[in-house]
């Protein structure tokens, strides 16, 4: 006879992470129409009729490893819970054991699979799991402070709250670096004596008066937390001039006095395209810039609007300002390579056309780079604003000033001739530039400067980093991380790293990322095939030999990376080199969240269980029904075998 479950065992598997009430119920319906609660449910019948708690513990694959356990007649979960997690055993027939990866590698393969993949409940699940673990308190703190990234992003703020105390609770050192989310979290929950009770008593750090921000109930309070980060930086302070506009677009501050001297030139490129509403603002931080040598070549990429009016006012006041204009759209990084052809300067660097900089941005960076001549370039840094100046954006670290990609100061004869320019697309050419520049004249060559905000990038949903297609926040997904993967197997192979202006692409990019003139809005393929891409098992093998005999009748393929918390983490979520190989962006495409296709056959990867809905999917139809699409479970389809 089974030992009935104690109260006390029903409480721990209600608090599980592992036990999941919303899908427990979803799965089994019956559960609903009892009196029973859903946990008291699974201690006294559910396990034992084979049902599992959530996605991520299967009580019959659990019982049938472990004979010992079904003979005492003792519930699964509350096993594995009390002893078995210890002692090594498995949850889930795909779940890999701690000595296969070693907990830091699997609480990062669990982050990825939240962030980058796609995937929710799982993650999140196991997230919570690690983060109650007493034993290991860096794997437990480092879950803490996922979960409260995560829940900050999805607007989840005192879920946020409480997962940033847990973390502090559990390592009290890092109390400098996450006060300034605290104070964030808080003040989104609405607790606004805790923010301002953290404001008053954390660490002094340029990152905490960037926070304080959020507690400054005027335009003056907010600005005087701007001057505060910017003097802890060694940078002059700054003031709102009057006018209508936001406060972001009314920033002023004295130009420096620059000591006489030849200097020399430094191009500034500035693509605009429809930026009538934020040019004015990122031309008069350049004109403000300290380094007097500088031109600033604003390209318009054929704008609908007053851009172009706006650029053409600004040369004929100041000789410094020249404006391209360009007669078909061609994207960003197409605009800025027209712009790099017309170069004077020794030195070359961007500027977004809605973006503001400190008079002492250009001559920081070119003063480095004359000073130290073993460097190729270097970068300073930013932080992200609203219009009304609160900062608004953090990495994956929780910092608030973080470097600037934009920024990137090169010899300009560096670029022609080293490099070729920026790889045509609408958004990501700069980080690509970067890497190949590094990939060339190695990691160091390229310093990222300790400046502190010399930039404040604004917080707009007019432009491709918001778009959720294109967009990304402290991590890459969909096509950016498609581009990203993409880029770094191109690094590694080619023969060559140099981009002739003009050319064909070097290497295959999601469709998504190319300018709006030339991108195809749909796919038309003969087969598309989803799965876990990871790793060379007999799925893959099969997805191997599937391509082979497309090859051989001429059939164009797309494929779609599909995830699953239980996916062996030794291969990350990066496409396995075997399969990287083959995508040459006709034959073979990877097709990305945002894209969509019509194919004659779907397959799905055999002997792979997907079952968690995933964020980041293509769309793709087959015949007349949609088979994938964003939000969905793969295993939900009616896939081929």
């Amino acid at each position: 006879m089974r030992p009935l479950p104690s109260d006390d065992d029903i409480a721990r598997i209600r608090t599980a992470a592992l036990f999941d009430i919303c899908w427990y119920v979803r799965h089994y319906p019956d559960v609903a129409r009892l009196t029973l609660d859903p946990a008291t449910h699974f201690a006294r019948i559910g396990a034992f009729l084979g049902r599992d708690p959530g996605p991520n513990f299967s009580s019959r694959f659990y019982l049938a490893s472990n004979p010992d356990v079904a003979a005492a007649g003792i519930n699964p979960l509350l096993h594995y819970l009390s002893t078995g997690r210890a002692e090594g055993r498995l949850p889930h027939p795909g779940a890999l054991r701690p000595l296969q990866t070693g907990p830091q590698a699997r609480l990062s393969h669990l982050r990825h699979l939240l962030e980058t993949g796609g995937l929710d409940d799982g993650p999140r699940m196991m997230l919570k799991e690690l983060a109650g673990l007493q034993d290991t308190p860096d794997i437990a703190a480092g879950a803490a402070e996922a979960l409260a990234f995560w829940s900050l992003q999805q607007g989840q703020a005192a879920d946020a709250q409480r997962w940033l105390e847990t973390r502090l609770q559990i390592e009290p050192g890092a109390e400098a670096r996450l006060a300034p989310l605290q104070i964030i979290a808080a003040i989104r929950a609405g607790d606004v004596p805790g923010a301002r009770n953290i404001a008053a008593t954390a660490p002094d750090s340029i990152a905490l008066h960037l926070a304080r921000s959020w507690l400054g109930a005027t335009e003056e309070e907010r600005l005087s937390c701007l001057n505060m980060a910017l003097s802890r930086s060694g940078l002059s302070s700054v003031s709102c001039i009057d006018g209508p506009e936001a406060a972001f677009d009314r920033l002023t501050c004295p130009t420096p006095a620059c000591p006489a001297g030849d200097r020399p030139l430094i191009t500034v490129l500035m693509a605009v395209h429809n930026s009538e509403d934020t040019l004015n603002t990122a031309i008069r931080a350049i004109q403000a810039q300290s380094w007097p040598a500088f031109e600033l070549v604003v390209i318009d990429d054929a704008s609908t609007d007053r851009t172009a009016a706006i650029a053409g006012a600004a040369a004929e006041q100041d000789q410094r300002i020249r404006l391209i204009t360009l007669d078909q759209n061609i994207g960003a990084y197409g605009a800025r390579n027209a712009g790099l052809a017309e170069a004077k300067g020794q030195f070359i660097t961007l500027h977004d056309a809605d973006d503001w900089s400190h008079p002492d941005r250009l001559s920081r960076q070119v003063t480095f780079l004359l000073e130290n001549p073993g460097y190729a370039g270097c970068l300073s840094q930013q932080a992200r604003y609203t219009a009304d100046l609160r900062v608004s954006r953090w990495t994956g670290t929780g910092a608030l000033v973080f470097e600037n990609l934009t920024s990137l100061m090169l010899p300009t004869d560096l670029i022609r001739n080293c490099l070729g320019g920026w790889d045509n697309l609408r958004v990501s050419s700069d980080s690509e530039l970067l890497r190949r520049t590094r990939k060339l004249f190695g990691e160091r060559a390229v310093v990222a400067l300790e400046t502190g905000p010399l930039a404040l990038q604004r917080d707009s949903t007019g432009n491709a980093t918001a778009d959720s297609a294109t967009g990304m926040g402290w991590f890459y997904y969909g096509a950016r991380r498609e581009y990203y993967e993409a880029q770094l197997h191109h690094h590694a192979t080619a023969s060559t790293l140099f981009y002739p202006p003009g050319a064909p692409r070097a290497f295959p990019a999601p469709e998504i990322l190319k300018s709006r003139r030339t991108a195809r809005r749909e796919h038309r393929l003969d087969r598309v095939y989803a799965g876990i891409l990871t790793v060379l098992d007999d799925s893959l093998e099969a997805l191997l030999g599937w391509l082979e005999e497309d090859r051989i009748a001429g059939r164009c393929a797309g494929l779609v990376p599909l995830y699953a918390t239980t996916m062996p983490a030794e291969g990350g979520l990066f496409i396995h080199p075997k399969l990287r190989a083959l995508v040459d962006g006709h034959y073979v495409r990877i097709l990305c969240y945002g894209e969509q296709a019509r194919c004659d056959r779907y397959r799905r990867l055999p002997g792979q269980d997907v079952p968690e809905p995933h964020r980041y999917l293509p769309r793709i139809h087959e015949g007349g029904r949609i088979v994938l699409t964003p939000g969905q479970a793969p295993d939900a389809g009616q896939a081929h075998a």
